[in-house]
């Protein structure tokens, strides 16, 4: 089937522009869309389990294209590691790729992350294609070119600014995502609306108990994945990625506005890191970390207690959680907030609300008021 409704979120960067192209169905214009690489030598980067299921039908529109090698490497966050990164240099190397090669990145964000940065640093840097199979990359990592691979003791520490060349988001490849995987995407849409875009989350709140994702890991998530093809969905989507979009546009290399995309994640990133990466999804560490920094918000007087309250209950409608795992000491999370990427001259900058659709950058969080809300949290 042809995605006749296909929707394409231009990205303005000047020579480096490309599109986002959202679409179910939209894997099957692949030869159309990616015309201008046809005959070149593509290296496909894919998750193991997304490979098993969908690699039949993406290799088959990919060899419209060209020759094609396929990497599989295994599932989970713990493999965004310089052991995998190396070991796809190794490959593109025995591969033959050379620099007018292609990189096809398909997978969720682990798998785009890490094929990204493999383009970025091999012979100097190849153009790469994310095609996200997940609700959380489609509407976030895909996007804007951000790359990289974890450090045990810091998330993403490790990475470059890599722009791709196009991003192909076909959202009938969501239908076997797991329903725990489903949930944790809608974090991040959640994000882009309490950042930015009051009228989504109006619109998430609305579609809350259309798109409830069941909490126990049912074997067979096609009722709920038969939802994914209807309109309201599909608006949802272009919405988030659109507000990622447009933060690119204005601040590509996240000097100033593109940092507000960053909400919930300083202790998100920071819980990952703690509880062993694949213990929390990152969905639903950012989920936490959201609810940790509107208190933060709220204790510091940028907003108020009935904004907390409607951002905690559209997070729970969508199945996350808002409280710290058991036993995280408190003392600890707060250490590993200081190797974030977003610390400078020592001070933690924060994203922090102060409405429904807005938040800004601050610096001047005392470290004793991050304390106490960590431990009202339930840490420790």
């Amino acid at each position: 089937m042809l995605a006749l409704d296909m929707i394409e979120i231009p990205v303005e960067l000047g020579e480096r522009r490309y599109s986002v192209s959202i679409g179910h169905g939209s894997i099957e214009l692949v030869p159309e869309l990616l015309g201008p690489f046809t005959g070149r030598r593509i290296v496909v980067v894919a998750g193991q389990r997304v490979w098993k299921l969908h690699g039949r039908r993406v290799g088959r529109v990919l060899r419209k294209v060209g020759r094609i090698e396929t990497i599989t490497v295994p599932d989970g966050e713990r493999y965004k590691s310089r052991t995998s990164l190396n070991m796809l240099h190794d490959r593109f190397l025995a591969s033959g790729l050379a620099r007018d090669g292609l990189v096809v990145a398909v997978g969720g964000g682990v798998v785009g992350d890490l094929a990204g940065l493999a383009a970025a640093t091999y012979m100097r840097g190849l153009d790469w294609i994310p095609i996200p199979t997940t609700l959380l990359s489609m509407v976030d990592s895909s996007i804007g070119g951000k790359v990289g691979i974890n450090h045990p003791l810091a998330k993403n520490l490790i990475g470059a600014f890599h722009q791709p060349r196009l991003v192909l988001s076909d959202t009938s490849l969501l239908a076997t995502l797991p329903p725990r995987e489903l949930r944790a995407g809608w974090a991040e849409v959640i994000k882009h609306a309490v950042i930015r875009d009051a009228g989504l989350f109006q619109l998430l709140e609305a579609a809350s108990s259309e798109f409830k994702v069941p909490s126990s890991e049912l074997p067979d998530n096609a009722t709920q994945n038969s939802k994914l093809k209807t309109q309201n969905f599909a608006e949802l989507v272009r919405q988030a990625a659109k507000v990622k979009v447009d933060v690119v546009n204005i601040d590509e290399r996240e000097t100033g506005e593109r940092m507000l995309l960053n909400y919930g994640h300083t202790l998100g990133h920071a819980l990952e890191a703690l509880t062993g990466y694949g213990t929390l999804l990152h969905g639903e560490a950012v989920a936490i970390g959201m609810e940790l920094a509107a208190q933060v918000a709220l204790r510091m007087e940028l907003w108020g207690p009935d904004s907390v309250e409607r951002q905690r209950a559209l997070l729970h409608a969508y199945g996350l959680p808002t409280t710290i795992p058991a036993g995280v000491d408190p003392t600890r999370l707060l250490e590993l907030t200081l190797r974030d990427k977003k610390v400078r001259a020592g001070r933690v900058r924060w994203v922090l609300p102060t409405a429904i659709g807005a938040a800004e950058v601050h610096d001047d969080v005392p470290e004793d008021l991050v304390r106490a809300v960590v431990v009202a949290a339930g840490a420790g």
